[in-house]
Parts: C-alpha cells; sequence; structure tokens
C-alpha cells in the first residue's frame, strides 16, 4: 500500500476536500495491482474474436449445414442460449457470430466488471485495507470512482483488441465495432450494478452475489422475451442484454438503443453516488443476517462452510436446474442435426448409445467444476485477507479447515447436479414424451460427483502451495477437452484425462472409474491437508 502515500502530484485536480480526492493515485494503484489480472482477461477474450469464427466455419462449412444449426437455435433452448433472430440471410458468419457470441461475451465481460468494482470497494472495506487508504487524503467517492474508471478503462481497451481482432479475420469494422461495443457497455452496466451491490451490503461475497443474479435475472428475462418473438418481444425489452444484441450488427444497424444503456448506467453510478454518501465506512445499507438479534451460532467448520457458500449454492443449483431445462429441450433437435453434421455425429457417438443425454450431461457438470473451485479456493481468500485467523485462532485445526472445505465443495456439487439432472431429465421427457427419462438423467447428473471430488481435491492442493491458479487451470482443462476436444480432433488420452470426461452416464455406468475418482481425490486431498498444515500462513 506504499504507493497510496506517496504525495500528490501536480497534475492532481480535485482540491482537498473534494469528494473525488485521491481518485487518480488509487487508480494508478489499482493498475499496477490487476495489470496481470486484466491482461489476462482482455487477452483471453480478444482471443475468442479470433477462434469463434475459424470454429464455426470448420464446423458449419456448407450452407445447409449453418442452416441445420440455425434451425437449432431457433428452439427454445436455443433462443434462451443465443440471441435473437432478425431474419435476412441467417447463415452469414457475421450474423451467426452476433446471434450466438454475444450472450456468452456479455455474461464473461459482465462478471469481469462485477469482481473488479467488488474487489476494489467493498472487498477492501471487508479486509480492512481501505482504512489505510483512507488514513491519507482520499476523498468519499474517491475508492468507487477509482474502480468504475479502472473497469471503464479495460473494457475500452477491449472494446479495441476486439474489434480489430475479429475485423482482422474479415469482418466488416463498423458492424464489429457495433456488436463489440454493445457486450462492452452491457459489462459497463453490470459493473454500476456490483458498486450499487457494495453499498447495500456489508460482505464482499452477498455483494458480488447480488450483482451476478442480476446478470442471470436480465439473461433469464432477455431469453424469455425472446422465446415468445425470435426478433424480441415486449419482455426482451426488459433486460439490458436485449439492448445491445437489438442494435442488430450484421443485420440492420441501429445506435440507439446503446444510448438505453448509457443511460442506465450513468443512473446506477448516480444511485451510488446517493448510497455512498448516506452509508458509514464498513457499513452496508442493508442489514445482514448477522446482524439480526435472533442470529444462531454456527457449530462446527462444515457448517460453517456450508453456511458460507449457502448463497452461491442457491444461485448455482437455479442457473443449473434452467440450463438443464434447456439442454433438455434441445434432444430431439441435436438428434436430427446430427444426422446431416458429421462434427456433431461424432461428438454423440463417442459417447455410447445414449450420446445425446451423455454429452449434456457431461456439459453441465463442467460448469459445476467452476463453483467446486471456487468454493475451495474461498479457502486462500479468507487467509489472504485474514477472516480464515479467527476461526483458526479457535479450537479448529488447518488441515480440518481445509478438509471441511473440500467436504463442503463437494456436498453442495451434488445438489447443483441433482438440480442439473432433475431440469435435464424434465427437458428431455416434455421432448420425447418419456417420463423414465426423468429419473435416469437426475442418477446421472449424482454419478458426476467423483468427478467433482477430484477438481475439489486439486483445488485443495491449489490453496496448500498458494498457486489458486493450478484450480482454475484444471476447470479450463476440463471445458477444453469437452468442448474442443472433438472439433481440433485431440487424442483421446488426452481428453480422458479429464474427470468429467471420464464418467459418461447414463450411457454407461461404470463402479470401476467412479472408485478410481474417489481414491484419485482422496489422494489430493491428503497431500493438500498435509501441507496446508505444515506450511506458514499466507
Amino acid at each position: 500500500m506504499s504507493a497510496v502515500a506517496v504525495a500528490p502530484g501536480r497534475h492532481e485536480a480535485p482540491p482537498a476536500g473534494s469528494p473525488l480526492s485521491g481518485t487518480g493515485r488509487l487508480l494508478r494503484l489499482a493498475l499496477r495491482r490487476d495489470r496481470v489480472r486484466l491482461s489476462v482477461w482482455v487477452g483471453t477474450l480478444t482471443l475468442m474474436m479470433v477462434y469463434a469464427p475459424n470454429a464455426i466455419e470448420l464446423a458449419y462449412p456448407s450452407a445447409e449445414e449453418r442452416m441445420t444449426r440455425v434451425n437449432l437455435l431457433k428452439t427454445p433452448a436455443g433462443m434462451m442460449l443465443g440471441g435473437p433472430m432478425f431474419g435476412g440471410d441467417e447463415t452469414d458468419l457475421g450474423t451467426m457470430m452476433a446471434n450466438e457470441l454475444m450472450l456468452t461475451m456479455i455474461v464473461a465481460t459482465s462478471i469481469l466488471a462485477v469482481l473488479s468494482v467488488i474487489r476494489h470497494t467493498r472487498a477492501e472495506e471487508e479486509s480492512g485495507s481501505a482504512e489505510l487508504v483512507l488514513a491519507s487524503v482520499v476523498g468519499r467517492h474517491a475508492r468507487t470512482a477509482a474502480a468504475l474508471l479502472l473497469v471503464g478503462g479495460a473494457l475500452l481497451v477491449l472494446t479495441v483488441t476486439m474489434t480489430v481482432a475479429m475485423a482482422a479475420t474479415g469482418f466488416s469494422v463498423v458492424e464489429t465495432a457495433a456488436m463489440c461495443l454493445g457486450i462492452t457497455t452491457v459489462a459497463m452496466v453490470f459493473g454500476a450494478t456490483a458498486a450499487v451491490t457494495a453499498q447495500l451490503w456489508r460482505q464482499s461475497r452477498t455483494a458480488t452475489g447480488a450483482a451476478l443474479g442480476a446478470l442471470a435475472a436480465a439473461a433469464l428475462v432477455r431469453g424469455a422475451g425472446d422465446v415468445i418473438d425470435h426478433s424480441g418481444s415486449a419482455l426482451s425489452w426488459f433486460s439490458p442484454i436485449a439492448w445491445a444484441q437489438q442494435m442488430r450488427a450484421f443485420v440492420d444497424l441501429r445506435w440507439w438503443p446503446l444510448a438505453l444503456l448509457v443511460t442506465l448506467t450513468l443512473a446506477l453510478i448516480g444511485s451510488t453516488v446517493a448510497l455512498e454518501a448516506r452509508r458509514q465506512y464498513d457499513a452496508g445499507t442493508l442489514p445482514s443476517s448477522g446482524e439480526h438479534p435472533g442470529a444462531h451460532r454456527i457449530a462446527g467448520p462444515l457448517r460453517l462452510h456450508l453456511t458460507l457458500q449457502r448463497g452461491q449454492t442457491i444461485g448455482w443449483s437455479v442457473g443449473l436446474f434452467i440450463a438443464g431445462l434447456a439442454f433438455g429441450s434441445m434432444t430431439s433437435s441435436l438428434q436430427d442435426a446430427a444426422q446431416n453434421n458429421e462434427l456433431i455425429a461424432r461428438v454423440l457417438a463417442a459417447q455410447g448409445a445414449d450420446g445425446v443425454y451423455t454429452t449434456m450431461t457431461q456439459f453441465l457438470a463442467a460448469a459445476a467444476t467452476a463453483y467446486v473451485v471456487s468454493a475451495v479456493l474461498r479457502v486462500y481468500a479468507d487467509e489472504r485477507s485474514g477472516l480464515g485467523e479467527a476461526v483458526l485462532a479457535g479450537a479448529v485445526s488447518r488441515w480440518r479447515w481445509l478438509l471441511t472445505a473440500v467436504l463442503a465443495a463437494v456436498m453442495g456439487s451434488a445438489v447443483l447436479l441433482f438440480c442439473a439432472g432433475l431440469g435435464n431429465g424434465l427437458g428431455a421427457a416434455f421432448t420425447t414424451g418419456e417420463p423414465s427419462t426423468v429419473l435416469r438423467l437426475t442418477l446421472a447428473g449424482l454419478a458426476f460427483v467423483p468427478a467433482m471430488a477430484v477438481l475439489a481435491g486439486i483445488a485443495a492442493v491449489a490453496v496448500a502451495v498458494r498457486m489458486p491458479g493450478i484450480g482454475w487451470l484444471a476447470v479450463t482443462f476440463v471445458v477444453a477437452a469437452l468442448y474442443l476436444g472433438a472439433l481440433l480432433r485431440l487424442p483421446q488420452w488426452l481428453i480422458d484425462l479429464s474427470p468429467v470426461g471420464q464418467t459418461r452416464a447414463p450411457s454407461e455406468v461404470s463402479a470401476g472409474a467412479g472408485v478410481v475418482l474417489v481414491v484419485v481425490a482422496l489422494a489430493l486431498t491428503a497431500v493438500a491437508c498435509v501441507v496446508y498444515r505444515n506450511r506458514d500462513a499466507a
């Protein structure tokens, strides 16, 4: 924090006592802290703009195959996971990019914005580091202003790099710029939403969950609205995500929806200023559960872990249940598409007789790995912030604290997989008219719990060696092996290294494979506990 103590430079605009005093210095400090993190985000999202069109061309080389893809995306599930259809040449590569990629990129950039704003506002107050900053000449709104400027600058850079990357592959510069600007402006809306939630709640996890919940709700409302009308119904316009998609890049470009996003962003920033002016430092506008007189005492580290991740578990469960419904409802469409597309047929055939069900269940399980890893890595974050010290100062050993975190993550993943399997089964049963599918796919989802235990063990090792990136690298590998294995024709032995890939329920339920995964998970967790117990605190 030494950078904060440096005397103000000649170019410091706000006078002493201004609510924005010190914003420039805090922005430079935030840039210094996040330079690697933001660079990785910007680089990854930019590469996606180069990879996606090439992947679509490789997977769907002919107009007939692209039309099969378009028809698949016109199903209710396809509309939920993609974007609106405006007619015209729907097999045009630019149109397909706008339709299929915008929602994914909006969600990814919005997560970046939310995490960055909370990291430099509410999380700093919760850890106590903001108190050191406020000991200097820093205005009331300086920290929030610096966080929003950091996010805005990163999104501006991202707009430029994504536009250049995609335009370099042959797309129209103006249409590409409109699409990318729509993506990043929506992300700024949710960054401003995070600034509001940081004023409402005292805990950074609650503030983050509320902002991400708003993002999920916006995606759900947009999807439901587009299911009603493929070009966007009145319901769609209640979601800011729809405003960006309704700019109609590569179809019939119009700029005025961008003004709605800018107006909403400014309104949210104004609300943040008003709330921040009223509340006290390290307090939230809304009381937390622990501040209520009737708040109960939590006994035991396992129950504490479960309580801390309760909101996260509920949010992920609802999300995966909805995703399962969407995936299940695509069953018949995928089976029809496999008859005309070699790539889809190869992916499904690799999974056995019930290739469609297995593939969908694996996709849902791959998403659940992010929950498992984040739940375990919370131990490292709490250790860094000093919150874990309060627990370890009592009669809780270090190895027990880490072990119960792994156990809580696995228990939470079982809830997620049950909800995902149930949603998948209900969607498939509605499409195929086979009620027995509900039980089959619900049990198939639970069959992936041993694979989640392996990911939890890897995350525990990451905590023990103080390298949280190992956990996220494991998630990246699982997702890449599943989504890109067939497309890139990766060797089967490499794909089989993924614990999710080793599980092929309901096509094949192997007790031996499940036992092996459990043994590997136990071994990883045991090693992690030994290392964590013997090393110094962070």
